[in-house]
Parts: C-alpha cells; sequence; structure tokens
C-alpha cells in the first residue's frame, strides 16, 4: 500500500499518530489525577478517551483504568520532565529564585502556590465551520497543545513532536518563536482543497473501487499499459491518486453550470411547445439512428471535452516537469481517459451486481468533474443503478440552507438522464426517472404531458421496440391522489389499462379506490367526478361507481393484502364519515383487523374481516352466497393452447437437446394426446390420476420403491364412486425395469407387472412419450373437451348426487402435487387458479410396503373448492356484497365490502 498509495499511506500514519498522541496525553491526564489524590471519578472505572476529529465527527475510545496507569506511552517522558521543572519553578520561586524557560515551552503562574495538581487537556479551536481544514487535526491548533496544571498552563508545539508530518505546512509559514506566535493562521487552507464528500459516502466508494482496481483483469490491462512507457507508470499512480482521493480538483460551481448548460440544450424548445415538441425534436433527429447521435451527442462531447481538459491541466499542474510533459501531450490524455473509463465502467458493473448505489454518488461526481465520455453500455448501467436503487447525495453541506437549496436543484438521476439521453436518445427508463422526478417536485401535469409525447413518438417509430411499463405511470398516478385531483387519477388510471404493457396490481386499484373513498365519491348523492363519464365509465360516483370499479379489478387480479385491506378500510371510514349510513370506525393501519360474525342488516354498510363457510360459500354477514367460477369455454382452449407453447420451451431445459429430435417434439406429442383424448369413443374420464405422485407417496423408507400397489389401490376406490379413471405415467414407469428416483434399479415383479398390464389392456393408462413431462399430459387431460366420448354432456356432479360423488366440475386431478414449480409461473395467473381451485384434488392413505397394506386402509380425499379463491360480487341486500381475498389471511378469510 505504501508503495502504490503513498499519499492514502500518508494519511492513515498521520491518522495514526493523531491517535496514539491523543492517547498519550488523556493517559497522563489520568495519571496526575490519581498522584494528586483527587475524589473526582473515584468511583468510576473506564476512562472515556476523545482521539481525533476525522471528517468532522470525534472518535471515542473506552479503556479501563487500570489500563490507562500501567500503559508506557513515548511522550510519557517529555510530560513527565515537564511536570518536574513546573514543581522546581515553584520550589525556587519560593526561595526568591526564578527559571526563564525556552521559547518552545512557556508556562505561566500565578503568585498562589497550589497543594494539588489539576492537569487537564485545552486544545486551541480555532475552526471555522465554512471551509475545512485537511488536517486530521482539524480542531486541533496547528501551532501547539496547551495543557494547565492547576493555575499553570503550558505550551508545546505540535511540530516539535511531529515534524515530518508539519514540515509541508509550516514551511510557508513563518517559524514560531516565542509564546506570543503560540497561535497560527488556522484558516491559512492555501493549495488545500476543501473535503466534499460524505466520509460514510466515500468510504462505501473507496471500498468498491478497491474492489475493482484488485480485480485480475483489471490489473492485468493495467499492466499492459505500464508495460507500454515509463510514462504510463507516472500516469497510471497520478489517476490512482484523484481516484481514491476524497478532494475535488475543479470547483464545484465550474462543473454545475457545465451540467446546467447540458440540461438546458436538452430542454430546448419546452418553453415553446411543451414536451411535445421537445419529444418532436428529439424523434426527428433520431429517424436516422447515426445521424440522430452525432447531433446530440456532438454538444454532450464538446462539453466533455472541455471539461476534460480543463481537468487534466489542473490536476497535472502542480506535478513536476515529466508531469507537465506528459500532460500536455494528446497521447498522454487518451491514455488517462481509457485508463478512466476501465475504472470507472468496471465500478458500475461492480455496484449494479451487488445492488449499491452509495458508491456511485461519489463515481459520478468524479465522471462529471473529469469529463470522461463513458460507454454507452455504461451510461446504461449507471441509468439502471440511478433508477432502480434511488440516488442520495455524497456532498457534506456546510454553507447552510441557502447552498444546500442549490445542491437540491439538480438531483444525480437527473444528471445521469440527461447524460444518457444526449449520448444517445431517450427511452422508457431515463423518461421514468424524468416522470419520477417532476411528480416528486408534485408537477404531475408535466410528467404525463412528457410521458404522453414519448407514447407517440414510439408509436410513431415502427422500429422503435420501447415498452411503457407500470414504474412510469405509477408515480403520477400517485401524484394525483395524493393532491385529491381525483378526475385526473381516473383518466390516467383510465390511460394505464388501456396500455398492454402496463400490468396492473392490486395495490394500484386499492390507491385508485381509496383515494375515491376518501375524497366521499362512493356516498350516495355525492357530487359527481369530473370527466368520469367521458372516460366511458358509466357512473360518476356513488356505490354503483364501486361496484363498476372493483368489476374491472376483478377482471385484472385475484387477491389484495391484508395492508390493502386496512387501507381501503380506513378509506371508506374517512369518506363515510359524516354518513348516517356509516358505522365504520378507523383503526390503526398496523393493527391486525378483527373478524366480524355479526349478520348484518339488509341496508347496513359493511366493510370487515369474516370468515366463509366452507361447506356452503355463505357469508355469516352480508348472507351473500359464494360462487364456483369455472373454467369457460374459451379459458379452456387458452389454457390448452398455453400448455402447448410451454412444452415446447420447457422440453430441451427438462430432457436436453438431441441432434435427431425437431424442436416441436414435445409439442407434438402432446398434439396427439390431446387429439387422441377427444376422439377416443367409449365413457369419458372423470378422474386423471397422476401416477408418479400415487406410486411415489410416502415411500421415502429403506425399502420404498415406486408401488403399483398404490395405484391399483387408488384406481379401485375411485371405481368405486362410479369415476372412470385414467392413469397418466411417465414412459419409464412403463416398462419392467426403471431406476427409481432413488437412482435404483427397480424390477417390478409378477404382481406388478400383471397392474400395469390390466390398465394397459383396459386403456387406463397412458405412458408419456419418451423424454416429455408428464406434468403437462395430466394437466392438458383434466381440460380436455373429450368431444367424441363426451357428446355435449355436462360431467359436472351436483351438490346432491345419489351416488356419493363430491359436488363439483368433472374431470378431476388426483394428484398431491403443490404445483410450485417455476414453469407454471409461466401460465396466466387467473386461468391457473381457476383451473387449480376447480381440478385438482389431494388424497391420504397408509403407505403400502410392496403389497402389503394395513387391514382397512382407506383414502381420504380433499375435495375441489366448493367456492372460487378470486374476487367476487354477488347480490346482497340491495345492493353487491365484494369478498376480496387476502393473501396473507386464512385461506377461507375474506375482507367484504357492501355500500
Amino acid at each position: 500500500m505504501k508503495q502504490d498509495y503513498p499519499e492514502q499511506y500518508e494519511r492513515y500514519l498521520e491518522s495514526k499518530r493523531a491517535y496514539e498522541f491523543r492517547k498519550a496525553i488523556i493517559m497522563q491526564n489520568e495519571k496526575a489525577r490519581r498522584m494528586s489524590r483527587l475524589k473526582d471519578d473515584e468511583d468510576d472505572n473506564d476512562v472515556v478517551v476523545p482521539v481525533a476529529k476525522i471528517s468532522g465527527d470525534m472518535m471515542m475510545f473506552t479503556m479501563p483504568r487500570q489500563e490507562v496507569e500501567q500503559t508506557e506511552i513515548p511522550w510519557q517522558k517529555k510530560l513527565v520532565q515537564q511536570q518536574q521543572q513546573q514543581q522546581q519553578q515553584q520550589q525556587q520561586r519560593e526561595h526568591g529564585t526564578s527559571q526563564l524557560y525556552t521559547e518552545e515551552t512557556t508556562i505561566q503562574t500565578d503568585d498562589t502556590p497550589k497543594s494539588e495538581s489539576n492537569i487537564s487537556l485545552n486544545f486551541d479551536n480555532n475552526y471555522n465551520t465554512g471551509r475545512q481544514k485537511s488536517s486530521i487535526f482539524s480542531s486541533i491548533s496547528k501551532s501547539a497543545l496547551s495543557f494547565k496544571d492547576g493555575d499553570k498552563r503550558t505550551t508545546i508545539p505540535l511540530s516539535e513532536l511531529f515534524p515530518t508530518l508539519y514540515a509541508k505546512e509550516t514551511s510557508s509559514d513563518s517559524t514560531t518563536t516565542s509564546s506570543s506566535s503560540s497561535k497560527t493562521d488556522t484558516n491559512d487552507t492555501t493549495n488545500i482543497p476543501d473535503r466534499m464528500y460524505d466520509a460514510k459516502h466515500f468510504d462505501a466508494y473507496r471500498e468498491a473501487m478497491m474492489a475493482v482496481m484488485s480485480n485480475e483483469k483489471i490489473q492485468r490491462t493495467l499492466s499492459k499499459f505500464e508495460k507500454k512507457c515509463e510514462a504510463n507508470v507516472q500516469l497510471i499512480q497520478k489517476l490512482k491518486e484523484w481516484i481514491l482521493s476524497d478532494h475535488r480538483i475543479i470547483d464545484e460551481d465550474v462543473v454545475k453550470d457545465r451540467w446546467r448548460k447540458l440540461e438546458q440544450h436538452w430542454k430546448e424548445g419546452w418553453m415553446v411547445g411543451g414536451a411535445a415538441s421537445l419529444m418532436e425534436r428529439v424523434s426527428s433527429t433520431s429517424s436516422s439512428s447515426s445521424r440522430s447521435d452525432e447531433a446530440e451527442s456532438n454538444v454532450l462531447k464538446s462539453e466533455l471535452k472541455t471539461q476534460n481538459a480543463l481537468f487534466q491541466s489542473t490536476l497535472f499542474a502542480d506535478s513536476d516537469e515529466g508531469g507537465k510533459n506528459l500532460s500536455e501531450k494528446d497521447s498522454t490524455q487518451q491514455t488517462f481517459n481509457q485508463i478512466a473509463q476501465l475504472l470507472f465502467t468496471a465500478l458500475g458493473r461492480y455496484c449494479a451486481e451487488r445492488a449499491r448505489s452509495v458508491p456511485m454518488e461519489v463515481a459520478w461526481y468524479k465522471v462529471k468533474e473529469s469529463g470522461l465520455v463513458l460507454p454507452k453500455d455504461s451510461i446504461s448501467t449507471y441509468l439502471y443503478v440511478v433508477g432502480t436503487m434511488g440516488m442520495g447525495d455524497s456532498f457534506r453541506i456546510t454553507a447552510g440552507e441557502e447552498e444546500q437549496k442549490k445542491r437540491s436543484e439538480s438531483s444525480i438521476s437527473e444528471e445521469v438522464v440527461t447524460y444518457h439521453d444526449l449520448a444517445m436518445k431517450p427511452t422508457e427508463s431515463s423518461i421514468s426517472l424524468r416522470v419520477k422526478t417532476f411528480a416528486s417536485k408534485g408537477d404531475a401535469k408535466t410528467a404525463q404531458e412528457l410521458l404522453e409525447a414519448f407514447k407517440k413518438t414510439i408509436g410513431d417509430d415502427v422500429d422503435n421496440k420501447e415498452a411503457i411499463r407500470l414504474r412510469t405511470y405509477l408515480p403520477i398516478l400517485k401524484q394525483y391522489c395524493e393532491s385529491k385531483d381525483i378526475g385526473a387519477a381516473l383518466a390516467v388510471f383510465k390511460q394505464m389499462q388501456s396500455t398492454p404493457t402496463v400490468i396492473l396490481e392490486p395495490e394500484n386499484y386499492v390507491l385508485l379506490l381509496a383515494s375515491i373513498a376518501e375524497n366521499g365519491y362512493f356516498c350516495n348523492n355525492s357530487i359527481p367526478i369530473e370527466g368520469a363519464l367521458d372516460l366511458g365509465l358509466n357512473h360518476a360516483s356513488g356505490p354503483k361507481l364501486f361496484d363498476e370499479l372493483v368489476s374491472e379489478m376483478a377482471n385484472d387480479v385475484l387477491e389484495i393484502s391484508s395492508a390493502s385491506a386496512s387501507r381501503l378500510h380506513n378509506a371508506l371510514a374517512i369518506g363515510f364519515k359524516d354518513r348516517p349510513e356509516n358505522n365504520l370506525k378507523e383503526m390503526h393501519p398496523l393493527a391486525s383487523m378483527p373478524i366480524s360474525r355479526q349478520p348484518a342488516e339488509s341496508n347496513e354498510m359493511v366493510a370487515c374481516r369474516i370468515l366463509l363457510d366452507r361447506s356452503s360459500g355463505i357469508c355469516p354477514v352480508t348472507q351473500a352466497q359464494q360462487r364456483l367460477l369455472i373454467l369457460e369455454p374459451y379459458q379452456r382452449r387458452q389454457l390448452h393452447d398455453d400448455l402447448l407453447k410451454l412444452s415446447r420451451e420447457q422440453f430441451a431445459r427438462f430432457a436436453g437437446k438431441r441432434e435427431d429430435e425437431a424442436e416441436e417434439r414435445a409439442a407434438e406429442e402432446l398434439q396427439k394426446f390431446s387429439d387422441w383424448l377427444d376422439e377416443r369413443d367409449g365413457e369419458p374420464f372423470t378422474a386423471i390420476l397422476d401416477g408418479a405422485n400415487i406410486g411415489y407417496y410416502m415411500q421415502s423408507f429403506d425399502k420404498g420403491r415406486f408401488n403399483y400397489h398404490q395405484i391399483k389401490f387408488m384406481v379401485d376406490t375411485l371405481e368405486k364412486r362410479g369415476e372412470n379413471v385414467l392413469v397418466v405415467l411417465p414412459n419409464k414407469y412403463g416398462q419392467n425395469s426403471f431406476f427409481t428416483s432413488k437412482s435404483q434399479l427397480q424390477q417390478l415383479d409378477g404382481e406388478e407387472r400383471s397392474i400395469m398390464n390390466d390398465l394397459l389392456r383396459r386403456k387406463k393408462l397412458y405412458k408419456v412419450p419418451p423424454r416429455c413431462l408428464d406434468d403437462f399430459y395430466w394437466m392438458l387431460a383434466s381440460t380436455s373437451e373429450q368431444i367424441s366420448s363426451r357428446k355435449e354432456v355436462d360431467l359436472s356432479v351436483p351438490n346432491d348426487d345419489p351416488s356419493g360423488r363430491w359436488p363439483g366440475v368433472r374431470p378431476v386431478l388426483i394428484s398431491n402435487d403443490q404445483m410450485r414449480d417455476h414453469k407454471w409461473e409461466l401460465l396466466e395467473p387467473r386461468l391457473f387458479r381457476r383451473w387449480y381451485g376447480c381440478h385438482i384434488v389431494n388424497y391420504n392413505f397408509t403407505a403400502f410396503v410392496m403389497g402389503e397394506s394395513v387391514e382397512g386402509n382407506e383414502i381420504f380425499f380433499s375435495q375441489a373448492d366448493f367456492f372460487s379463491r378470486e374476487i367476487q360480487g354477488n347480490p346482497s341486500g340491495a345492493g353487491q356484497a365484494w369478498h376480496f381475498p387476502v393473501s396473507d389471511w386464512d385461506l377461507d378469510e375474506r375482507f367484504v365490502v357492501r355500500l
């Protein structure tokens, strides 16, 4: 470290010296107190020792008194000598004699002798808060340390204790020669740059940059540069010093003015034609991509080139002659910029991969200060970090509110966006950040204007693949809701609904509903929302508007969170506060909502948590009957097509691609199975069995195996209940021998082969083709129309079936598979949940050991849902009762609202 980073190493030694020096003084102070037998702090066993003021914070440490008294320190001898000298002077004064002290040490005494000595530290704090010192002793006078012994005051020059440390600082100052000059001008910080970064932020940046520079690939690249010429060694050393320095090279105002110009250039035409005019200018230059990039980036490159020239001339101004020659060479400047680009690009990737934005705050100022032209992929990385992780302010504010106001004019995010948009062209990511900035300042109208103008430009450009996402619209919606501009909020929400790439979430609907409720628009006879009817709504206010909006919500989302339920409850309580029909009270947002069981009157307002009766699906408060929402015919077809697509995508991942196999093989085999189900004659299947799941059920013991006896047990039980069964089985389990899930070879015995052959003979066993996933087959079978065999007959079983079959849709799927595989996430959530709730039946029985089972073994089935677990409205009293499933409540609990 000493060779690679001499400045940083010197700062480390300086800090270490300061630590030891302060520790020594305090230790001596404590020892003197004990020698004088003072009673102060007699019961205190620890000493709190201030070390040094570093980065504006006083460092402290605590150590036992016994350790203080026993510790030997370098300056102890000198200080003891000082004390002995004072005692000798006192004795000489009593005998009428005196002794002069040297210029370096001065002692002030009075005529009254003291019986006890009390040594205490007295540091000269001639400190200007407007300017920061460069020395580690930022709160200590550079000229001297003073301490008292009773009424005696002793001053020791720090330059005497630290001659090397203060050599540079004292060279330009006049030498202290008498006690009258013991204090120096602590405001003299000529040629010493001010600290400008927050200490914690800079530490995070330094740690990240050190990790980047220690990377093997970076090290090899730097070594190549150093080997090209000897001058590069000095250049790289200078670059490292600047990169790891917490001081600025260029005055902040200069950098700020340059970026203000760039921002103004990007906003050219804004005052004349607004956001549309701005985006038209950008899109007109982007019609030909190469000319667009050149037109916009030339302005940026020109400013950055000027900044870079100023930066390098300043950085190398105080170098030796070799350094000055280096700075005058174009090749040297290019080399400097190339290495700096390399390091800051790597830092951007480092922060993005680790989701750390704090180091980027310091890094961004250094990029601006140096005028670096970052590669386009690096700019995108910086934009990603500031857009997804947020940015603060790494500058330490010391000049009061006015300075804070100036620095808040342009955030780091805005500057990165400006850099990005001028270097390339606006994208959804950069526009999203600008929209967020406008909305955070309360200017939702301008944010919306900018967004709509950007949508128009990408709509007109057929080659533009940008897609507007939820994150871009959401800040505008939130700002309108917070400012109680409900008409504008409703208009924006309708735009979000009409944008295909915007996927609305439950919280977005709750935000809108709660904002409308808080402003009383759901009350009877309330004033209409301005412009609501123009947006295509049938109602502009009242309970009917609530029903209409929740109906749209039910088509998009399945459930809400408990926090959303509390938010909606409190919003209704606020909005209906002065209404006679209101019986709601606000609750704490973090409080758990209690379950209500008391039946409500037919005209009573309801907003509470309830527990549904699983056997009947009736709400105990509103008496509304819940429905089982099954897949519609078009939804079955959509699920069928989705499974074909999914099988095509998952085939190579699951089985691995072979050269002799077509990419469409999995989808073709699945389609053959679908055609077979539709074209076969005979009775339609009413129960599909997940054969692998049943065969391995509870077989994890030592002698456990894939058990055909369990499959036969399940088939026989279901057939006794009147179900027509189809067992879907992976191909390998349809062979006489195979490797089990435990990687053990299993040979089927005679009984097992007999069971398998009997199922095949009766056409109740379907072996999935090799290397294909059986999951897709039993799932598709459960949704098949079975056209030929069903003959358009409804296979559903009513509640009062005389044969004792459990009610619900047919066919059912018998499986304990929890469907947690990531592949199911690719299916449309509503279709998957509706299919799962309607078709899945779980089971439980005592496992078989080979072909043996306990006497009286019986299968217990957990039937499919009797009512759907999704948002639904049902008649109740004079209106509609809406039941919302809540993700973090129990399965049968709902949040119910009836207005």
